[in-house]
């Protein structure tokens, strides 16, 4: 056998896909620390040189539309512009544009690793018809939230949640996530942006350098008061 009869395998991609509100009540401190929590983010995990695999970041925006801010691309690759706040909350339509990039091959190929989705949000979804204090149960009747639960690949992706200031929606968030062992964050103001990343981050890594990084984080967050960290 020769040296052409060996092939190097391409490192398996895991992609984080993050649900971005940049609705009009994100303006100021929230959206200036989420870019730059973002962008902490993204420069951790290009730093990280692991032979299995490489991190992967997407973003999705949803205010005044709904749009894929930065296409799902190698972290050591991305060149990340600022969010702007202004707009609605268009959730539901932001589930169905990451349901997509989640369930086409050709953005996320068959050798991926389950991607992880993050969403922020400080407040409640606009494009939801039902009540405004609506239970867990009501909302996983969504169909949004549905179709993002029962899609064939969408449903075995790890979510993350965290929901900023009192008016965020825990319901929803909860419903977003649908798995009572992961904690929904809900900080008391922005501040608690900057660690909400910093667990994805580490939650990430420890998933990446695990024997199966397919398998559920068990990674509690950090540097959250306890009535912050929600089951």
């Amino acid at each position: 056998m020769g040296l052409n009869d060996f092939t190097v395998k391409e490192a398996r991609p895991l992609p984080v896909l993050i649900l971005a509100d940049v609705s009009g009540s994100m303006q100021g401190e929230k959206i200036k620390l989420l870019n730059t929590s973002i962008r902490e983010m993204v420069s951790s995990l290009a730093s990280i040189d692991d032979v299995r695999g490489r991190f992967q970041v997407g973003i999705v925006t949803f205010g005044e539309e709904v749009k894929i801010h930065q296409h799902l691309a190698n972290v050591d690759t991305i060149k990340l512009t600022e969010m702007n706040a202004a707009g609605k909350t268009p959730m539901g339509e932001a589930f169905g544009v990451i349901t997509s990039i989640i369930e086409d091959k050709n953005q996320i190929s068959s050798r991926a690793y389950t991607p992880t989705i993050v969403l922020v949000s400080d407040g409640l979804p606009t494009d939801y018809y039902g009540s405004s204090n609506s239970t867990v149960n009501e909302y996983l009747e969504w169909e949004a939230l549905k179709l993002l639960h029962t899609s064939p690949r969408a449903s075995k992706c790890l979510r993350l949640a965290m929901g900023i200031g009192t008016d965020a929606d825990i319901n929803m968030l909860k419903a977003f996530i649908n798995n009572p062992t992961v904690p929904v964050i809900q900080s008391k103001d922005a501040t608690g942006i900057s660690n909400f990343f910093k667990w994805v981050t580490m939650s990430t890594l420890s998933r990446m350098s695990s024997a199966d990084p397919n398998a559920p984080i068990s990674m509690l967050p950090v540097g959250f008061e306890q009535d912050e960290i929600i089951l």
